[in-house]
């Protein structure tokens, strides 16, 4: 669950992993035509299961796990998110997949394409109202993954900012206006810095930036069937024409910039995740900072929402011991052996709802931002063509925020784009 994770809980891009558009070298292949078979102790059934996170904090939770299955013998491997998902895709390729593995959850609409993934509806139901983020892996209905692991992003405040501006140190932004007002006051009242931090330069984060405006005003991208475009509606107009008006008093900027410029005091507001927490002790020890939920539209009207991203687990279809593997999963996503998880790498928090209730976020309050956060979070449709999808309103976002499109006409050709990828060939 490292800073590269290809879940969307950190940062990471959205590019597809079909089977036939990732081209191996053939030595590659040769050397994963081992893996998922691993020799194992005598009598005992195998399970290989590929992760992301450090060893040293998953291998105390799978032996625990093999205290309690004897007969199961769990063959970790630590995968990286720089070259994670090429070794999944040529394992699968060569017809030797894990037989449990994590997920970050754009990873998810390309194996779905594919039909790689096992359908595990049917045997999660006992375990629905025990974990959220199903709407991440669910299409049509249907589960194709198990939750494990989820983030999302918030608003982070300098309040020595918000002093010096005139503003109230205590008081975020609850509303549009407000942010708007808040931005406008840090970039004109103090000098050297912005009021916003306006994602630019990485094409791939901006439909998780901008969305949560829009969804918090009630759009969206798809309908509710998945099967028509929304994006040109009046809505995302409102939502977009007020994010672009916060761009002169914006830094226009990568996320690493926007959050080193937050430690050096020189941005007022930024949107950012929980990792954040984990960094600023450490690089910015005496910055007076707080965290809120994301603005709504207006009070009373619209959500504070906001974009969910995942670490999930999920069973292919060539797996060649699938229940084993999902008896691994539903002891994965326990609360007790997803905070060690959580606690060792502060980006994304347990899907299991009960451990909300653990002790650390009753003195880590910052943390518990997030968790209040988590319940206007709204996770990307699990759509086969949903990474052409995010990559149209990527590139027309781009268009608006270069200025070399005006919002209305950058939705506009966005929706057209959309409709054309979701239209059936002939």
């Amino acid at each position: 669950m490292g800073a590269q994770s290809h879940s969307g809980v950190r940062a990471g891009g959205s590019r597809r992993i079909a089977l036939t558009a990732i081209i191996l070298a053939a030595a590659t292949l040769a050397a994963l035509a081992g893996a998922g078979c691993g020799k194992s102790a005598a009598g005992k059934t195998p399970v290989v299961f590929w992760q992301f996170s450090p060893l040293a904090t998953v291998q105390p939770i799978l032996d625990r796990f093999r205290a309690e299955n004897p007969t199961l013998d769990v063959q970790v491997e630590q995968l990286t998110w720089q070259s994670g998902r090429e070794k999944i895709v040529a394992a699968i390729a060569a017809g030797r997949p894990p037989d449990l593995c994590e997920l970050g959850s754009t990873f998810l609409p390309g194996l779905v394409a594919d039909s790689t993934l096992a359908d595990l509806t049917d045997s999660t139901t006992d375990i629905r109202s025990a974990l959220v983020g199903w709407d991440g892996v669910s299409y049509r209905g249907r589960a194709y993954a198990v939750p494990w692991m989820v983030g999302t992003r918030a608003l982070y405040v300098n309040q020595d900012l918000f002093r010096r501006a005139g503003l109230d140190p205590q008081k975020p932004p609850a509303t549009w206006d407000e942010l708007y007002r808040a931005a406008h006051q840090i970039a004109e009242r103090v000098p050297d810095a912005k009021g916003f931090g306006m994602n630019a330069g990485e094409r791939e984060v901006l439909f998780k930036k901008f969305m949560p405006f829009a969804w918090g005003n009630g759009g969206d991208i798809l309908d509710s069937t998945l099967t028509k475009s929304v994006i040109n509606s009046r809505q995302n107009r409102e939502a977009l024409r007020f994010y672009l008006a916060l761009k002169p008093y914006s830094l226009l900027e990568r996320q690493e910039m926007h959050e080193q410029a937050f430690a050096k005091g020189r941005l007022g507001i930024i949107v950012s995740g929980p990792w954040l927490l984990r960094t600023l002790p450490k690089t910015a020890p005496d910055l007076r900072y707080t965290v809120a939920l994301m603005p709504r539209p207006a009070t009373g009207h619209g959500t504070p929402a906001s974009f969910a991203g995942a670490e999930v687990l999920g069973i292919f279809r060539g797996s060649k011991h699938r229940a084993e593997a999902l008896r691994l999963a539903r002891f994965l996503v326990r609360p007790e052996n997803t905070m060690p998880l959580f606690l060792a790498t502060g980006n994304a928090f347990p899907a299991a709802a009960s451990a909300a209730a653990d002790s650390y976020f009753t003195t880590h309050p910052l943390d518990r931002v997030f968790l209040e956060q988590l319940r206007y979070a709204v996770s990307p449709p699990l759509h086969p063509k949903w990474v052409e999808i995010e990559e149209i309103v990527n590139g027309e976002l781009e268009e608006a925020i270069y200025g070399t499109k005006r919002p209305e006409q950058a939705l506009a050709d966005a929706d057209a784009r959309i409709t054309q990828v979701l239209s059936p060939k002939p």
